[in-house]
């Protein structure tokens, strides 16, 4: 969208024509969440006003002896007025968020006369969906022009040849195709978004691979669409451009990710509930704003004795406040994250069988088995993440279990089976728990001095996942439920040292742990502008390590265990989860995958058994790990008849 400096006056009409309203785009919650920082190379932003970050100069600063750029939103308080800067644009925040350099623009007539570098933001205000393609694909297509002066460069691609694989995308526009005329029909709509979705295309033929681009939002619905006269009109050719960019944007679907922004929904999800987002109610956010004197007829606009740009959507006819950028940039931003975010249910899963794996460790100790039959009851508690850090952003995961098993003498070894009730929480980024029930057969032989013992395992669980988004000072939950399932299986041999009649087991050993979990698709509930549809997970999760173990039974009553190893994980990363906005199914999206903090770890298990009769009574524990530890406790009880 264009504000043109000079050549315009700086007005309210200005300022309207050049639209802007759909407000937002992204910021906040991942300056919190590092495992992002790395997820992408840069962000490279095409466009219009509603993304600009300073290619015009700031004329009212200048004036008063202060170099700066504008931007489309308003100046910071406490003035809220020259010499004050404008506020970061919702592409900006995005770009702090995930952990990249400042989104500079591309073309600045300001940076240009300071010979600072430029940047990757080619939006530019009053751009058109044409003036947008051009900025992607022409010879001299980035075009920033007051009147009186002017800087031209090449379209993105032609400077770079191709795309930065390694990028993130973001692509708006359209608004000022209506403002400025160029749409005035179905036909023309049509075309419109045509000429954005052209641009998408030259990207993803280039070597793009994630792109975020904006639904438009109903340009109706803002003051200057009031003003205009035409909101009604606008709002109808307004679904005919998003039906149309939503037909053009499917021909990818599978092959690139695509980020829908339904920012039409979410606009209209801050208009009915506008005190939850911090806006002034009873006031129709729709038709008023900040500092334009068309719309500035509120209590908190600029002319006020209390102006307070935190209580209006918007500062313009067309453009958010840096309020209403917030909650772009955050809205965004979790859409962005969300394959990650929804993938760390499955972890509860893996971790599920993990634990139960572990417990029937617990129970094949060789000091703690006898010639008779035994029936036991246990409990474990796990807390942390023993799986590697695998994302930083993880929060506290706590995992327990309690069961009963039945272990019978065959042979020189044991057989085995339990069936425990399993549950684990996940408590960040969202309230993610598990319940369900694992089913076990376990198996022991001693073949001379080697010892040879086997487990599998089977998982049924059922899911339920909240995941929280932020939304400038509001906040949304997406509640979804689920089901999964998988299997794990261990083998493990050592080499006793001790001979058969010391009631020591002392021995190296070598074991392998292999685990699968599935779990189903599901649609979330909640916010139309955020639910989304996931599609089924799979994940695989294996580790060999090497250790040694000192065993006493209980002779004289009393005994105990340790055991020292160092492992491997074979499954260094994860795939994010597979997801569609489920107003806007066009496209599916799993952005970048995981990876493990640390490949290998450490774990140490020590313990104490009790016999009083036939009644044997183990306390164990232990840490595993390696730059972050996670620790676990276990309590039974065997019967032994």
């Amino acid at each position: 969208m264009f504000l043109p400096i000079p050549r315009r006056d700086i007005s309210s009409v200005a300022r309207e024509r050049a639209y802007r309203t759909r407000l937002f785009v992204l910021l906040l919650v991942l300056a919190l969440w590092p495992g992002l920082a790395a997820a992408y190379s840069q962000l490279i932003v095409f466009g219009d006003s509603l993304s600009d970050s300073g290619q015009f100069p700031d004329v009212e600063r200048i004036a008063l002896g202060e170099i700066g750029s504008l931007r489309f939103t308003n100046r910071l308080g406490p003035s809220y007025r020259a010499p004050s800067p404008y506020g970061r644009v919702s592409a900006q925040r995005l770009a702090e968020a995930l952990g990249l350099a400042p989104l500079l623009p591309s073309t600045s007539l300001v940076r240009e006369q300071t010979g600072a570098p430029d940047g990757t933001n080619y939006a530019t205000g009053g751009y058109t969906t044409p003036q947008i393609l051009a900025s992607i694909a022409r010879p001299d297509g980035s075009v920033v022009d007051t009147g009186l002066v002017s800087r031209t460069r090449d379209g993105y691609l032609v400077e770079q040849g191709t795309a930065d694989p390694e990028a993130l995308y973001y692509v708006n526009g359209g608004g000022n195709d209506f403002f400025d005329g160029l749409v005035t029909g179905p036909a023309t709509a049509a075309a419109s978004a045509g000429t954005l979705a052209d641009g998408v295309d030259r990207l993803v033929a280039a070597g793009a691979r994630t792109l975020v681009v904006w639904n438009l939002p109903d340009v109706g619905a803002t003051p200057a669409g009031l003003a205009s006269g035409q909101r009604e009109t606008f709002s109808s050719l307004v679904r005919v451009f998003n039906q149309t960019l939503g037909e053009r944007l499917r021909r990818h679907d599978g092959r690139v990710d695509i980020i829908r922004l339904n920012v039409g929904a979410l606009f209209e999800e801050v208009v009915a509930a506008p005190t939850d987002f911090g806006f002034a109610g009873g006031v129709a956010l729709t038709d008023v704003c900040f500092s334009s004197p068309g719309c500035d007829v509120t209590p908190f606009g600029l002319s006020s004795s209390t102006p307070d740009p935190d209580r209006l959507l918007f500062n313009d006819g067309l453009h958010p406040t840096t309020a209403g950028q917030q909650i772009l940039a955050d809205y965004a931003l979790a859409l962005i994250e969300a394959p990650r975010t929804l993938a760390l249910a499955i972890e509860l899963a893996v971790g599920a069988l993990n634990a139960q794996q572990q417990s029937i460790t617990y129970q094949l100790r060789p000091g703690l088995q006898h010639d008779t039959w035994r029936v036991y009851v246990q409990g474990d508690h796990h807390d942390g993440q023993a799986d590697g850090d695998r994302d930083a952003r993880l929060g506290e995961a706590t995992q327990g279990s309690v069961g009963v098993g039945l272990v019978v003498p065959v042979g020189q070894g044991w057989l085995g089976a339990a069936v425990t009730e399993q549950r684990a929480e996940l408590d960040a980024p969202g309230a993610f728990e598990l319940d369900g029930q694992a089913y076990s057969l376990f198996a022991r032989q001693q073949f001379g001095r080697v010892g040879v013992q086997a487990m599998a395992s089977r998982g049924e669980f059922d899911l339920d996942l909240q995941r929280r988004i932020a939304l400038g000072v509001a906040s949304r939950t997406l509640d979804g439920t689920t089901e999964g399932d998988g299997w794990a299986a261990d083998l493990r041999l050592d080499y006793r040292l001790t001979a058969s009649e010391s009631p020591w087991y002392n021995a190296p050993f070598i074991g392998y742990r292999h685990i699968e979990a599935d779990i189903e698709g599901y649609r979330e509930q909640g916010s139309a502008a955020n639910a989304l549809r996931v599609a089924d997970q799979s994940v695989t999760d294996r580790q060999a390590e090497v250790g040694f173990l000192v065993d006493r039974a209980p002779a004289g009553g009393l005994g105990f265990f340790a055991e020292l190893a160092g492992g491997r994980y074979l499954d260094k990363t994860r795939d994010g989860a597979e997801v569609r906005l489920a107003s806007l199914p066009t496209n599916r999206w799993s952005g970048e995958g995981r990876e493990r903090e640390d490949d290998s770890y450490l774990r140490l298990d020590a313990g104490l058994r009790v016999q009083l009769g036939g009644v044997t009574v183990q306390a164990g524990g232990g840490v595993q790990g390696w730059s972050e530890t996670a620790a676990h406790v276990q309590l039974s009880a065997g019967f032994t008849f």
